[in-house]
């Protein structure tokens, strides 16, 4: 039985890291895209936007900056949960240092790819992302184990009326 739990263990260890992973290749290949191809992905989805929802005046800007800032959000989200499964602590801390330190090397790929350029602001927004989508991993865990607490306090308490 023992062995069962390891190897689950061990198995959503290893998902979680890979997924992270995954975020990191995903981030990297949307980088790798030139200007041009960067505008015309973001125009597409400003135009989207705008039929979806009746919200016009999108600049492709704003959904730039919107598409780093959910990149990010989902980094963030995926180095808390697996650094969570690994220690088995939340580790909001080290989520947003490893994301943010991959948004500084994101920005400074960037400057190898033709009409993109390295900027702080937009380090400063993946960041941004990253924190939120950390910090929504605590709050998840930290409701979870409230709401644990008062399971575990009522049939306590149930127990002992009886």
């Amino acid at each position: 039985m023992q062995q069962d739990h390891n190897k689950r263990g061990t198995a959503a260890k290893i998902i979680c890291w890979v997924l992270t992973a995954a975020c990191m290749a995903a981030i990297f290949y949307f980088s790798s895209r030139t200007a041009d191809e960067s505008e015309q992905q973001s125009g597409f989805f400003a135009q989207l936007i705008t039929k979806l929802f009746g919200i016009g005046g999108f600049s492709d800007f704003i959904i730039r900056k919107l598409a780093h800032f959910t990149e990010f959000a989902g980094l963030g989200l995926l180095f808390a949960i697996a650094l969570k499964v690994q220690t088995g602590k939340a580790k909001t801390p080290a989520a947003i240092i490893c994301s943010s330190i991959y948004a500084a090397t994101d920005e400074i790929h960037q400057i190898f790819v033709p009409g993109r350029a390295c900027r702080v602001l937009d380090w400063g927004i993946d960041t941004g992302g990253a924190a939120l989508g950390a910090f929504a991993v605590l709050l998840i865990i930290t409701l979870s184990a409230k709401n644990k607490a008062s399971k575990s306090k009522k049939q306590s308490n149930n127990k002992q009326a009886e």
